[in-house]
């Protein structure tokens, strides 16, 4: 759940915020194939369980994408967006107020 929220952010906030302020577009759309990766695998774990053939390795890869996904944002991307136009501490405030709607959302769903 928490990564899916997480990806959500970044594809309907962060993205567009760093396209708007011109940070590298390549790596942004490594970013956005990298996420529909990482979300075509959880939504095949969500409908699995932990007996299923594959679950293991799904689980593996998935922990592998994220992985390298966060070295990159982190080594890459983050030092561009601190570099370029964006107003990082508006940003902040948008992500977090949408990452609290959709944890209620996902948290309505679960009850």
């Amino acid at each position: 759940m928490m990564l899916t929220v997480h990806a959500t952010c970044e594809e309907e906030l962060f993205y567009p915020a760093a396209r708007a302020a011109n940070v590298d577009s390549d790596l942004l759309d490594e970013a956005e194939v990298e996420h529909a990766s990482a979300k075509d695998l959880i939504a095949q774990i969500r409908a699995m369980g932990p007996d299923d053939e594959l679950y293991d390795a799904k689980v593996k890869v998935l922990g592998e994408y994220i992985e390298h996904h966060v070295e990159e944002e982190e080594g890459e991307m983050f030092p561009k967006c601190r570099r370029s136009a964006m107003d990082l501490a508006a940003l902040a405030e948008q992500l977090a107020a949408r990452k609290a709607e959709l944890m209620a959302d996902e948290a309505e769903m679960a009850a």
